[in-house]
């Protein structure tokens, strides 16, 4: 009876690992006006975010990766290809969702025109 009753609960964790929710992808889509952005933020296998990838052309393309995030708190990830020559990240705030352009550091490009915050909602 007691080989029974540990592989009941044996066979009872093994089947709830499966059922435990992890979110592996966070679907961002933020607009400003007419200026929409759409991003995908994915984790490792250790659900750490890791990489970004940007919605181009109909595809996502990797953009960059994820520089820091404090769960519940915020997001700094890299977007390579907003402006080549220019170390330039955004910065998402989970709390009021918005999406704030951050310049790391300026490259051969100064940019004249500093970009718009936008506003996000997760799908």
């Amino acid at each position: 009876m007691k080989k029974i009753f540990i592989l009941l609960i044996f066979l009872i964790l093994y089947v709830s690992k499966y059922s435990i929710a992890s979110e592996r992808d966070i679907y961002l889509v933020c607009k400003n006006g007419s200026d929409i952005e759409e991003f995908v933020l994915r984790s490792d296998q250790k659900n750490k975010l890791k990489n970004a990838f940007k919605k181009y052309k109909g595809k996502f393309i990797p953009v960059g990766e994820v520089v820091g995030y404090k769960n519940l708190s915020f997001i700094l990830f890299e977007d390579k290809y907003k402006y080549l020559g220019v170390d330039f990240a955004w910065h998402l705030d989970n709390n009021t969702m918005e999406l704030k352009p951050v310049v790391l550091s300026e490259g051969t490009i100064q940019l004249h025109k500093a970009p718009q915050k936008l506003f996000c909602k997760k799908n």
